[in-house]
């Protein structure tokens, strides 16, 4: 069985899948680098299948582990977080100049799109910091502390959720114009300052 690390073989006496990842992860793991993508026969194993016991017993002519860094690996967590960010200050605008000129209707959709690009960022962070082993309330980025920050957002989201069941058109617009882009400020900061401690290339 011919078993590689990205492009590099990997010495290993491994018969059967299973065999073949754990040496070919153990080494991965010594030399800095960490496992993205298993592939067996040049397809891409899934996660489910990687803990399924009958095709870890399979032989296979090849098996090969695609490696990244750590830097690499949060770098693709905060950046696209970032641009994220810069999508919804835009969005939430648009928003509010809906609602304002009466298009109730695409205003609220536009609205629902603003609040689930809050939860997959605040999910970004979430998961860039366990993959960091950082814990938030240590964390301070260009003079803002994260644990104020996700404090502060979740205040400001809270008021546009009541501002919404109330059916009041003045405070949704107020929250999307004036409230959530202070949030939006701070979080594009600390995005930022994040996805720049993460530029090695892998």
């Amino acid at each position: 069985m011919r078993v590689l690390i990205d492009d590099s073989p990997c010495d290993t006496e491994a018969t059967t899948i299973g065999e073949a990842v754990a040496a070919a992860a153990e080494a991965a793991e010594r030399a800095g680098r960490l496992v993205c993508e298993v592939l067996v026969d040049g397809a891409l194993l899934s996660e489910e299948e990687l803990q399924q016991s009958a095709t870890l017993a399979r032989a296979a002519s090849e098996v090969q582990l695609v490696t990244t860094t750590m830097d690499a690996l949060l770098k693709d967590v905060f950046v696209p977080a970032a641009e994220a960010l810069s999508e919804t200050a835009v969005a939430q605008q648009e928003a509010a100049e809906l609602i304002q000129s009466g298009r109730i209707a695409e205003g609220m959709n536009s609205l629902r799109g603003v609040m689930e690009t809050w939860v997959i960022i605040r999910e970004a962070v979430e998961k860039g910091l366990v993959l960091a082993d950082l814990e938030a309330e240590d964390l301070v980025v260009d003079g803002i502390a994260l644990p104020e920050a996700i404090g502060r957002l979740g205040v400001r989201l809270g008021g546009l959720k009541s501002a919404i069941a109330n059916e009041d058109v003045s405070a949704t617009c107020d929250c999307l114009l004036y409230d959530l882009p202070e949030s939006t400020r701070e979080w594009t900061t600390v995005l930022h300052g994040l996805a720049t401690r993460y530029t090695s290339e892998d």
